[in-house]
């Protein structure tokens, strides 16, 4: 980076023209030719063979544990999937404004039952069997279609964390292992909870992140309007995200982020609005079934001995605005970014008066993302050594402050794993830059790689550095 603030970048290929910006955002990446899929694809490529290893193993868990391990007929399979799976033939059959109706049980937002219509569609069209209340059943075929797409739509997160953990300067090999360990903190929230719709979201967040970098306006907010509709438990990294994005582009960006949720959400608010309502603002929770803590007592009290979720994500909010806050007037560097906002994700974590062990898998993986930054291997493999005990702790059913205490001490542990420096968070934010130098052939050549001054190294002391080849969203 050159005294004025701009992006030193090596000379293009010949024949190749600058792209032309138009409305203040760079149009395909401003002087970098667009990246072929191939390419694209080659450059995820271990992310994308953790996803196989990934579904192979969580079908083998869900159709062989019970039977192989605990000796009984049926299939292992999460329970929280249905209701999503039956919102979304809702969506199949044209009703979006049916899927908060008291047969689906649903409580998030209706993105993932969107995206799941068509395999929902599929499998009545096959006259698939399926486990929904008040029919259980053992071995419902129609699992044979879910359970995949539900991996799948679940370990997508890997791509958008390979490509984070590429633009941070982390060498391959070190995101091959990130790749995989990355797979263990999941597998406890796709697999055994059956939450895709989670880690979704906030891969599309990382890319909304990776977007602003590029001054890519526009999709940024589209990726963070997709994330939220999928779940709203993003809402607490957009603060982070405004912080990154120019006043002027401010309404542009909650516009574009809000326009999903308005048009998904909206709709059955209109034509159901007592039980869209109730079901959107009292979250209620189970302490006999999941896991009390201390904000207990700040809970309302609802029928069948539920209580409330409210109050403590409302704290969350708040400390994540406050986080917003603080990055807007620090200026962190992209790696910088990320770390707050896995600590933004914690705050489901610290504040909620019922905990569900899945609530941890989202910050815990972002956790581990940024220590993959770090030239000592040991800070990635404390990060995933405290993200595989919170969740064994997860499990336990303890009284609430020997619950609570014990987890946050290991959220601590890992967030503090992947500290990135202070040099990270304060003072050292760089404008978004406009693209990168093209490829100088595709797939196998050596590229030609531009040179960022006055970035973060991986010891989170400034310094050159080569940029990635290739990056998502070029």
């Amino acid at each position: 980076m050159s005294a004025d603030g701009s992006v030193a970048t090596a000379p293009s290929r010949p024949g190749t023209a600058p792209a032309a910006s138009r409305g203040g955002e760079s149009a395909a990446g401003t002087g970098a030719p667009r990246v072929s899929f191939r390419v694209r694809v080659w450059n995820r490529r271990w992310p994308l063979v953790t996803m196989v290893v990934f579904v192979v193993v969580g079908m083998t868990y869900d159709l062989c544990w019970a039977p192989l391990v605990h000796h009984t007929a049926g299939w292992t399979i999460p329970g929280d999937i249905w209701s999503t799976w039956r919102a979304a033939h809702w969506v199949g059959w044209g009703s979006l404004g049916g899927v908060y109706g008291s047969d689906t049980q649903l409580v998030t937002f209706p993105g993932i039952a969107v995206v799941l219509a068509p395999v929902a569609m599929l499998s009545s069209h096959l006259g698939l069997t399926e486990s929904i209340d008040p029919i259980f059943l053992a071995t419902p075929s129609s699992w044979y279609l879910l359970g995949p797409a539900t991996l799948v739509l679940g370990s997508l997160c890997l791509v958008p964390f390979d490509a984070v953990a590429e633009e941070l300067g982390v060498t391959p090999r070190r995101r091959i292992a990130l790749s995989m360990i990355e797979a263990t903190v999941i597998f406890e929230v796709v697999v055994m909870w059956g939450h895709p719709e989670d880690l979704l979201a906030v891969g599309l967040g990382l890319y909304g992140f990776l977007a602003s970098e590029r001054s890519r306006w526009t999709r940024s907010g589209w990726l963070w309007g997709a994330a939220i509709v999928v779940q709203p438990l993003v809402l607490v990294l957009v603060p982070l995200q405004l912080a990154r994005v120019p006043a002027r582009q401010w309404a542009r960006t909650v516009i574009l982020a809000a326009l999903p949720s308005v048009v998904l959400v909206g709709t059955p608010l209109v034509t159901n609005w007592r039980q869209t309502s109730k079901v959107l603002l009292h979250q209620a929770n189970s302490p006999g079934i999941n896991h009390p803590t201390p904000w207990i007592v700040l809970s309302p009290h609802l029928s069948g001995g539920s209580v409330g979720a409210g109050p403590g994500r409302i704290l969350a909010l708040l400390a994540a605005l406050g986080l917003g806050l603080v990055a807007l007037r620090i200026r962190p560097t992209l790696l910088g970014l990320v770390w707050l906002g896995a600590l933004a994700l914690s705050g489901r974590c610290f504040f909620e008066s019922v905990m569900v062990p899945f609530y941890l898998g989202p910050p815990l993986a972002v956790a581990v993302l940024v220590a993959s930054h770090h030239t000592n291997r040991w800070r990635m493999v404390g990060a995933w050594g405290a993200a595989m005990a919170a969740t064994v702790l997860a499990f336990q059913h303890l009284s609430e402050w020997g619950y609570w205490l014990p987890m946050v001490l290991l959220l601590g542990v890992a967030l503090g794993c992947a500290w990135p420096g202070r040099r990270a968070l304060v003072g050292s934010a760089r404008p978004a830059r406009a693209g990168l130098a093209p490829l100088s052939g595709p797939g196998a050549g050596v590229p030609d790689l531009p040179v960022h001054r006055g970035r973060t190294g991986s010891n989170g002391q400034p310094g050159d550095r080569t940029a990635p080849h290739e990056a998502a969203l070029r």
